[in-house]
């Protein structure tokens, strides 16, 4: 039982030891310190998903209709439910 948790131990300090290093050569080889990292952009035009309610970023959104028109989704899924649920209202 003793050598399980002295065997627990130095693994954990070895990943700790390891986990350091890493960070710090990320520091050293990382982006340069002139120009900050790259970061998701703030602004932009969200919709919501008529289907499920996510909200997303119109340029990843799908668009519902076939010539490129009609409300945005998030996915082919929504966009199928969408379609169904029309062809439903059409009927």
């Amino acid at each position: 039982m003793l050598k399980v948790v002295l065997f627990l131990v130095l693994l954990f300090c070895v990943l700790l030891v390891l986990r350091a290093l890493r960070l710090f050569l990320a520091g050293l080889f990382g982006p340069s310190r002139g120009r900050p990292a790259r970061a998701w952009p703030v602004e932009g035009d969200m919709v919501r998903d008529p289907v499920c309610g996510v909200w997303i970023d119109r340029r990843l959104a799908l668009p519902a209709g076939p010539d490129q028109s009609g409300p945005a989704v998030c996915s082919e899924a929504c966009r199928n439910a969408l379609v169904r649920k029309g062809r439903e209202i059409a009927q």
